[in-house]
């Protein structure tokens, strides 16, 4: 029997509450594809939908970025919808899907807490006209919104987190309102474990909006 890599064990653990999903590893595109069906159900667990899905997970799990793919053609194909032509759906904002590649992840969480949700509301919206939890708006508003509401962090704090030009823990903030570490300073970490070609191109589009 060969050695049980880290994703087999943690996709047992995922198989109990979603059984209707298996595995494979395909070796020439370094990848594991979970595919099959989730089963939607409201809170009272009444039966609403079944979805086919495909989750494609780098060979480097946990430490990579899962992509989530909807195969049976139930959503429309629409931004609107947050799933592209292909039927790769938006589970949730890139930057947060990048700090997996930098902090790792599990891939029981991330169909419980990213995968079901967004198949969940695409019910949801369906049987009311809106998504449960409201959503991010499309393309770069979406990504000025997630600054905006998760981190509190404008365009001139982050071009001083790309130049380093960042205070002490106990020095003043750089929105010059208290100590940077009752501040900023969390936001400032999450952001720090994103690639650096990830900030510069999000403050090339701050950059963009003021010109």
């Amino acid at each position: 029997m060969g050695v049980i890599s880290k994703f087999e064990r943690d996709f047992e653990r995922a198989t109990h509450i979603f059984p209707k999903l298996k595995y494979r590893k395909v070796s020439k595109a370094n990848m594991w594809v979970v595919s099959g069906e989730i089963d939607i159900c409201d809170k009272v667990g009444c039966f609403w939908e079944t979805f086919s899905v495909a989750i494609y997970v780098p060979i480097s799990y946990p430490y990579c970025k899962p992509t989530v793919r909807e195969i049976s053609n139930i959503i429309p194909r629409s931004e609107n919808w947050h799933i592209n032509d292909n039927g790769e759906c938006c589970v949730d904002i890139e930057h947060n899907l990048l700090i997996y590649k930098k902090r790792g992840f599990n891939i029981l969480d991330f169909i419980k807490n990213k995968v079901y949700p967004y198949f969940a509301n695409q019910v949801f919206k369906e049987k009311s006209g809106e998504y449960a939890a409201g959503e991010y708006q499309h393309y770069f508003d979406g990504i000025r919104q997630f600054y905006r509401e998760k981190l509190n962090i404008k365009s001139d704090i982050l071009q001083k987190l790309i130049t380093n030009k960042l205070p002490s823990r106990n020095e003043l903030c750089i929105c010059g309102k208290k100590k940077y570490k009752y501040c900023h300073l969390k936001s400032i970490e999450f952001l720090r474990s994103l690639p650096l070609e990830r900030l510069k191109k999000d403050m090339d589009e701050f950059s963009n909006l003021i010109v």
